[in-house]
């Protein structure tokens, strides 16, 4: 929107109609009328007068069918009556004119219709021209802009900004709006929702809140919608700080927050297993006489699941059935999951033994998530016998429950051996359809990776390129572990050409399994070492404690902490041994 020019200009609805008299019948000049007209106010007059009257509080004046019925009626008076009638007419326009006479012919009650039906209602509403939206005031109380309606150049703004929104390109969206801004539009409440919620579904959450507040620094009422957009956007990206921040800025602005609004909130903290900050924001919740709802619950306990906190998990189950809320199967999903994290497999199945005996049906994944808990514990069989439960209840099991599985072969020690039993299951999960997902290949890569064959991970990678899958960070980390921890560093650097060949940028992990190789290599490849760690710090690569290990274990101590003081000021040597020289990296505790 480049010209305000472009924007249609409102034009009230009028009808074309005339009074003209019909060809054969003009008005009577005399006759009966004119012998029985005696009264100022009575007869024919006083009938159209009644009518005037009904048509005006029916709000059918000037609409099509209030017009022609006055015209009929216009057909059939005398002149006198029509001098009468212009009287009566002069009446009615001072009434219009005059605030307390205009009240004693208007509606007492909005929305109720006295005649003319909602249909007529419509017709003549949809004729007046709207008053002024209450968003261009910056005095306005907030609570009135809902109440006016926009004007057409808005409108037709917000259409613009809405179809850029729906077409995922946020950037337009806010383009149209300062377009209109800057040729003197004002918009209101709605048009920068929009461009609120087309930042936030893309992510942007920094974009999102800059909006927000030039929302506010325009004098534009924000709405609940406008902070729950922006909550939900930090919730998204992880910022529970963030969140909290503008939930106490949005009760500040006197904006009572609502249910999805603490809903968020909670959720904000659930992904990141803040429990503390889950629970404080449900208090918040319960202090400001807002119930919380089963969404709320099912977040706090997600928090407990995350964390791995069972008990917990359980305490807000049963406040949740004292409030009496339904539980779903998130709610129970949640549950074993917080099992899971703690590796308690019998605990994990009576949940899901009570989940069926309530009538929740169990789904993909809450299968996953009792066969994950089977997994973290070590016990292949019991995550196979609910894998066979899960076929017989008719559900398909997707790339997590293979991934699952595959990772409960890499902890049972099997007749086959762990890196054997993998792909048998990463065959079965290619026959079910399922097999043509990079994470169900990482997974054996990895599992072979942690038996310590090396060549079983490649031959799958290869397998994994051959179906047209492009391996991501977490693969070619998996495939260079079994390769470091024998120290075969030229095989490493191999990978890490192929890696970025791809355009995979290396994070800490693909770091660690490089630097561990020229550590375990012998002769050890310090120079090679040193020279990895300043490319990959200069390159924003995150220097964790295994990385800072590895590094040690190649350069030397002394030169490690050197390395540190200049390339990573402030980072401190971590508290592990420093005569790991034999330690691999799985004993070293490294995951992906």
């Amino acid at each position: 929107m480049s010209d305000l020019s472009s924007v249609p200009k409102y034009s009230p609805k009028v009808s074309s109609k005339t009074s003209a008299p019909r060809s054969g019948q003009g008005r009577p000049t005399g006759g009966e009328h004119s012998k029985n007209y005696s009264s100022p106010f009575g007869g024919s007059v006083s009938c159209v007068a009644a009518t005037i009257v009904m048509l005006v509080a029916a709000d059918l004046w000037l609409s099509d069918l209030g017009l022609k019925h006055f015209t009929s009626m216009m057909e059939s008076l005398s002149d006198g009556f029509l001098v009468e009638l212009v009287l009566c007419c002069s009446f009615f326009v001072f009434a219009a004119k005059n605030p307390s006479l205009k009240r004693m012919f208007s509606r007492s009650k909005p929305g109720k219709h006295s005649g003319g039906g909602p249909a007529a209602n419509n017709t003549f509403r949809d004729s007046r021209k709207p008053q002024n939206n209450s968003s261009d005031n910056p005095n306005a109380a907030p609570s009135t802009n809902y109440h006016r309606r926009p004007s057409p150049e808005v409108l037709a703004c917000n259409r613009a900004i809405d179809a850029a929104a729906r077409a995922g390109q946020p950037d337009q969206a806010a383009k149209e709006l300062l377009d209109f801004e800057m040729l003197g539009g004002k918009p209101g409440t709605m048009s920068y929702n929009l461009v609120i919620r087309a930042f936030a579904k893309k992510g942007r959450t920094k974009e999102a809140e800059q909006w927000l507040l030039r929302m506010e620094e325009h004098g534009v009422p924000a709405s609940i919608c406008s902070y729950n957009t922006v909550l939900d956007a930090c919730a998204k990206g992880d910022n529970a700080e963030a969140s909290e921040a503008w939930l106490d800025r949005m009760i500040a602005k006197g904006l009572q927050p609502n249910v999805i609004t603490f809903a968020t909130s909670i959720y904000s903290c659930a992904g990141r297993g803040d429990i503390i900050g889950a629970e404080r924001f449900l208090q918040k919740m319960i202090d400001t006489g807002i119930d919380p709802d089963a969404v709320s619950f099912n977040s706090l306990i997600h928090a407990c699941s995350v964390r791995g906190d069972a008990d917990r998990a359980e305490k807000w189950f049963t406040e949740m059935l004292n409030r009496k809320l339904e539980t779903s199967a998130p709610t129970f999903t949640a549950m074993i999951d917080a099992c899971a994290k703690s590796s308690d497999v019998p605990r994990a199945e009576k949940w899901l033994k009570k989940m069926i005996e309530v009538g929740v049906t169990p789904n993909v994944v809450t299968y996953s998530a009792l066969i994950d808990a089977c997994a973290k514990a070590g016990n292949l069989a019991r995550a196979e016998h609910w894998h066979d439960k899960m076929i017989e209840a008719g559900i398909q099991p997707n790339a997590h429950t293979y991934s699952a599985i595959i990772n409960a072969c890499a902890r049972t020690p099997t007749p086959l051996g762990p890196a054997e039993e993998a792909e048998k299951w990463l065959d079965i999960s290619e026959k079910s359809g399922v097999g043509s997902d990079v994470v169900v290949y990482s997974s054996v890569i990895d599992a072979c990776g942690k038996a310590g064959d090396a060549e079983r991970a490649y031959r799958v990678f290869q397998r994994m390129q051959a179906n047209g899958l492009k391996p991501h960070i977490v693969a070619y980390a998996a495939l260079a572990r079994p390769y470091a921890y024998r120290g075969d560093w030229i095989k490493v650097e191999d990978i890490a050409k192929q890696m970025a060949a791809s355009g995979v940028r290396a994070n800490e992990y693909f770091l660690y399994a490089h630097l561990l190789a020229y550590a375990v290599a012998r002769p050890k490849q310090a120079q090679r070492a040193e020279g990895l760690f300043r490319a990959s710090i200069a390159s924003g690569v995150n220097a964790n404690d295994h990385v800072i290990n590895a590094l040690g274990r190649a350069v030397g101590w002394p030169h490690c902490a050197s390395l540190l003081a200049e390339l990573c000021p402030g980072k401190e040597r971590p508290a592990l041994p420093p005569n790991s020289r034999q330690r691999t990296g799985k004993q070293l505790g490294v995951r992906r």
